[in-house]
């Protein structure tokens, strides 16, 4: 029996082999399409808990904290928001939410778009 099937045994076929090779080639696009735009929003995250584990408190309330914000999303190179983007609220007497809602259309082939939806919030001591 072994030595029957053993003739009959073939391996991939052509159009096995193109349909995971355009599989493959669709994961990879998408994943070089989306890429940046989750780098980035792991890089603005960053930013937001840098400035919300800070030693000292931030002196000069909600306007000293989106200069803070500003200098890193600079440093950092961060295009994708701007400090017009968050939003600070007082939440107690020296605590402020810092909160960014943001979404980023990103064009992956032919007419097929994605649109990409990040949120994310901290809380940030002042004095």
């Amino acid at each position: 029996m072994r030595s029957r099937l053993h003739g009959r045994q073939n391996g991939a076929g052509m159009l096995s082999i193109l349909v995971i090779l355009s599989l493959i080639i669709f994961f990879v696009t998408i994943a070089f399409k989306l890429g940046p735009a989750y780098m980035g929003f792991w890089t603005i995250k960053s930013v937001m808990d840098n400035v919300a584990e800070q030693s000292t408190p931030i002196t000069g309330g909600a306007r000293e904290i989106a200069n803070q914000i500003g200098k890193r999303l600079d440093i950092n190179s961060v295009s994708q928001v701007s400090v017009k983007d968050f939003k600070i609220r007082r939440t107690g007497e020296n605590l402020y939410e810092v909160s960014l809602d943001y979404e980023q259309r990103q064009h992956l082939f032919f007419n097929i778009d994605t649109v990409l939806t990040f949120a994310y919030q901290v809380e940030v001591k002042g004095q």
